[in-house]
């Protein structure tokens, strides 16, 4: 650090002038400098463990209010999903329809299902042939899995009914292997824990599972 100093000059005074000298100022900085540094250091480690708090604090957040984690238990949405894949689910001012992959609630576990129709649709099950339609229209259900022989469940060859009012009617895609609404029955609603986001794991397989 350099300091300017007034050096007063005896032989002057008597007229008032004055020296002006650079003095250098040889004080060793190597303690305190060290210390700022430290300083320095501890601050932006406690800034950096502050931002990974408000993160961690905004993520549990999220999984506690707008989504949830689940496991697949069952072969019956394959080949969609499969055993033991783990999932992200959200219920936020989600509308449900046709196509949507969700978990419902139901005794003595939830069942993850595939809403088929949605209330006040007309249903038309034809089990022989493996065929839905929605409203006259046959549905593309690239995401069935078929097997030999007819679609089981069927109380008969071909199935209609309308949806009720808040319900929804839902089955596996793996038609033959799947407790749905075609042995359970519609679910309300208020039934759906949410709809599936995208799958986590296995990580291969990380992203969106919608096939429409």
């Amino acid at each position: 650090m350099t300091e300017r100093i007034l050096v007063f000059d005896d032989n002057n005074a008597e007229n008032g002038v004055y020296n002006s000298e650079i003095i250098e100022d040889n004080v060793q900085k190597g303690p305190q400098s060290d210390k700022k540094s430290s300083q320095g250091l501890l601050g932006g480690l406690y800034e950096y463990i502050e931002t990974f708090c408000y993160a961690l604090a905004l993520m549990i957040l999220l999984f506690m209010f707008v989504f949830r984690y689940v496991s697949v238990d069952g072969e019956s949405m394959r080949e969609t999903l499969q055993h033991r894949d783990k999932l992200v689910i959200s219920s936020l001012g989600y509308t449900p329809k046709t196509g949507d992959i969700v978990v419902l609630k139901f005794y003595p576990k939830p069942l993850i299902k595939r809403i088929i129709a949605t209330e006040g649709q007309k249903v038309k099950i034809d089990y022989e042939n493996w065929k839905v339609y929605i409203d006259g229209e046959e549905l593309d259900e690239d995401y069935v899995r078929y097997t030999a022989g007819i679609m089981k469940y069927g109380s008969k060859p071909i199935e209609e009914f309308t949806v009720g009012e808040g319900m929804v009617y839902v089955m596996g895609d793996n038609r033959n292997n799947s407790k749905d609404s075609r042995s359970i029955g519609e679910f309300s609603m208020n039934d759906i824990l949410g709809r599936v986001i995208f799958r986590v794991f296995p990580l291969s397989e990380f992203g969106s599972v919608d096939k429409r």
